[in-house]
């Protein structure tokens, strides 16, 4: 006699059952067990839980980098008797905490695009001006990092697109190549034509394998294993949820031991379902 399971249902089959061979079919089962619902149900919620503590965790602690060391820089100016470096440094953190602030509007943010729910609020936004602020404010922490920054931002660039999400794709896209910079140049540029405007961020580093690219583009998903450099695999997913949201695209290309080139294309004007 042998048992097999289907659902919460057991079915007993004795030998002669199975010499009719492997096309007979099980009873089919007729009612479902509310307890299985329920624990499917649970298992949903958890999962959901799990997934949120993990982008606040990466959401709260990225920028909070860059703002421990410019407190670090302020007090070696303040060392020095260096005021004019003391009001420099006070007016970049000041930056980064106001962005700091407007970034934890990023967890009700991801909440939504996971519900389908999100809704871009576009502007007409200065990119140069945004994207040459936000390189300034990382500088500290790129010098600290052993890399070089190569910066080619074309000037005047304007599109009608969403401030919070552009800050938020170019601050993960520069925090990646950082990371996995390996000490080697980094660059990062901007340009545009008359129909889309094209963001590249290209490090020298570690590269990544073919059969890797489309993957870390999904939630929780890295190149490299997880004692290797800190982070959830959070920051690649939000900025393509963000930008297929704009209306464009994120691809990545290079070779491992040749570093990566991510180019994000987004339209001047947001979609009409905007």
């Amino acid at each position: 006699m042998a048992k097999v399971r289907s659902g919460s249902v057991w079915w007993e089959f004795s030998e002669s059952d199975a010499q009719l061979g492997e096309s007979a079919a099980l009873p089919e089962q007729t009612t479902a067990d509310p307890r299985d619902q329920l624990i499917r149900e649970l298992r949903d919620a958890i999962d959901s839980r799990d997934s949120f503590l993990a982008i606040a965790a990466h959401e709260l602690r990225n920028p909070l980098t860059p703002i421990v060391l410019g407190l670090q820089l302020i007090r070696a100016a303040e060392e020095s008797n260096d005021r004019t470096k003391v009001r420099h440094e006070l007016d970049r953190l000041e930056r980064q905490i106001k962005r700091f602030i407007a970034r934890t509007n990023v967890l009700l943010e991801v909440a939504r695009i996971t519900a389908g729910r999100f809704q871009l609020e576009p502007s007409t936004l200065n990119l140069s001006e945004l994207m040459t602020g936000i390189v300034t404010d990382y500088m500290p922490l790129i010098i600290r990092s052993g890399s070089e920054m190569m910066v080619d931002i074309k000037d005047g660039v304007t599109a009608f697109i969403d401030r919070m999400a552009m800050s938020e794709i170019v601050e993960n896209l520069l925090s990646n190549a950082i990371k996995y910079g390996e000490r080697k140049p980094i660059e990062i540029a901007l340009r545009s034509n008359t129909q889309a405007i094209q963001l590249i961020v290209r490090d020298n580093g570690m590269g990544i394998n073919s059969k890797d690219r489309a993957r870390i583009f999904e939630r929780f998903e890295r190149a490299v294993g997880r004692g290797a450099h800190d982070g959830f695999g959070i920051g690649l997913w939000l900025s393509r949820s963000l930008v297929e949201l704009m209306g464009g695209s994120i691809t990545v290309s290079g070779e491992p031991g040749a570093g990566s080139i991510f180019t994000v294309s987004l339209p001047i004007q947001p979609r009409e379902n905007s």
